[in-house]
């Protein structure tokens, strides 16, 4: 029993709950830790919609632009897949042994905020670049040029390398 956990008294029964607390919480122990420690397969669902998505908005894109062509908006799926889908897909395949950090019941608390963190930043980064390739795309396709093309550039890699520096720290902690 922890030093700060309450036990309650219930007065028709006349017993205390503490055997009934432990065992709640070794139990809500074992699902965090099977949550946070295990990918699973519908996990590539939401970035598979996405990456085919931005594949369909790309083309309905160039069906519409009379022949003129982009190569920001013709590969711009493949942001997402390279940078998401295939590193969750090689993680899975492999068994969840990459880019997977145990947590330790001491710091889990710090290390699934600094990992939420990093697949946070990393998966913002993604998507501002993958947007500022769209609008550079849109851009070219209509024959001029805008003053926000550096903006996604500089924002997307600053927040992917925040990412991967949070990833880091989740590892070390």
């Amino acid at each position: 029993m922890e030093k700060n956990q309450v036990i309650y008294y219930h007065p028709a029964s006349r017993q205390d709950n503490a055997e009934e607390r432990m065992e709640t919480m070794q139990s809500r122990q074992k699902i965090s830790d099977n949550k946070t420690s295990q990918l699973s397969w519908k996990s590539l669902l939401p970035i598979t919609l996405t990456t085919v998505f931005v594949f369909v908005f790309a083309k309905i894109y160039g069906i519409f632009s009379h022949g003129v062509s982009s190569a920001f908006m013709s590969y711009a799926f493949l942001l997402p897949l390279s940078l998401i889908f295939l590193p969750k897909l090689l993680n899975l395949c492999t068994g969840n042994l990459l880019w997977n950090g145990s947590l330790d019941i001491e710091e889990e608390g710090r290390k699934l905020f600094l990992s939420s963190l990093a697949s946070f930043l990393w998966k913002s980064g993604v998507a501002v670049l993958t947007v500022g390739s769209l609008y550079k795309g849109v851009l070219d396709i209509y024959g001029t040029s805008g003053s926000f093309e550096w903006v996604y550039l500089v924002v997307g890699i600053v927040t992917l390398a925040a990412g991967g520096i949070s990833a880091l720290l989740a590892k070390k902690a």
